[in-house]
């Protein structure tokens, strides 16, 4: 018997893929299925979304207005050696490349758009003093760092969460934070080279948005209240913030839940002191999987995003 890869849908669950243009502040429904759950959306050069599905990556064009497809649209993306990955895939702009990370905790460069042989970019079986795992949110646009959590788990069997650098080249992680403080959601933005990420320092046990700037070293809080806020996406041009927000006292970032697609102007990224309330987009079904990664289209015009309603 085979085993089951990635997650599954639940008893009466849809997976559904969705596009938001932002200036319309209007989104459209572009693909459902109540057979294959697809995750964590990517936007091709050209367009096209990808996902991340059984432990593999899959291709979605885009239809026309009103038309919907289902899994029979999704192309797969032939990724030979690589073992199932989890929903953490990022585009390389420099190369056209995408990197992904594996449940084994490593990460692989996949070639884009029709796959092949996988450059494995980093080794946790290097005999350390504690055991690292790699989660990747983020590449610099110029391809020279990757934006990724690393997990670390010591002798003593504490587990620990930091944001990191990582050469491409070497897969070796310089860390911009190392305490145990959990962070995740890390990335590197598209202008500015600035840091962002979530993290449980300013509020223990509760997610805020914050920002670290180049030549500093303590991270600056974006978010301030009591919602439990992760995933900070900056629009290419740099001009809007989106994010998840879930409801207070959710821990980590579960699915199936009530949350809300939020966006804040990109300025507060670079420092900018404005009095604004966060703008809720969408309110869905969902968490885990919604947007996980950059969801942005290159011309910031609109972004990918998927949920998963349960009918009653």
């Amino acid at each position: 018997m085979s085993e089951t890869r990635g997650r599954q849908l639940l008893p009466g669950q849809t997976s559904r893929v969705h596009v938001y243009d932002v200036e319309a502040r209007e989104g459209r429904l572009v693909f459902a299925s109540d057979r294959v759950l697809v995750e964590a959306p990517n936007v091709l050069d050209d367009g096209r979304v990808l996902l991340n599905g059984g432990g593999d990556l899959w291709l979605l064009p885009l239809p026309p207005v009103g038309t919907v497809l289902d899994e029979t649209a999704l192309v797969p993306v032939p990724m030979p050696g690589v073992p199932e990955i989890n929903n953490d895939h990022v585009l390389d702009p420099s190369d056209g490349s995408v990197v992904v990370s594996a449940r084994n905790g490593e990460l692989y460069r996949v070639p884009l758009p029709d796959g092949g042989s996988a450059e494995q970019l980093t080794d946790t079986t290097a005999a350390l003093p504690t055991k690292r795992k790699f989660y990747l949110h983020g590449i610099a646009p110029d391809g020279s760092a990757l934006a990724a959590i690393v997990g670390e788990r010591t002798e003593d069997g504490v587990w620990t969460t930091n944001v990191a650098s990582v050469d491409p080249m070497t897969g070796e992680p310089t860390f911009l934070t190392r305490d145990a403080f959990p962070d995740d959601g890390c990335t590197i933005t598209p202008v500015g080279g600035i840091w962002l990420f979530n993290t449980e320092r300013f509020t223990p046990g509760t997610a805020q948005l914050a920002t670290v700037w180049p030549g500093h070293a303590d991270p600056v809080r974006i978010t301030n209240d009591d919602r439990v806020n992760w995933f900070p996406h900056l629009s290419p041009d740099g001009s809007h913030l989106l994010y998840l927000s879930y409801e207070p006292g959710v821990q980590g970032h579960p699915a199936d839940h009530r949350v809300e697609l939020r966006l804040l102007p990109g300025a507060l990224v670079r420092g900018a002191r404005i009095a604004v309330e966060p703008e809720t987009l969408v309110t869905l079904d969902g968490g885990q999987g919604t947007v996980n990664v950059p969801p942005w289209s290159p011309d910031s015009r609109w972004f990918a995003y998927c949920d998963y309603p349960v009918a009653p």
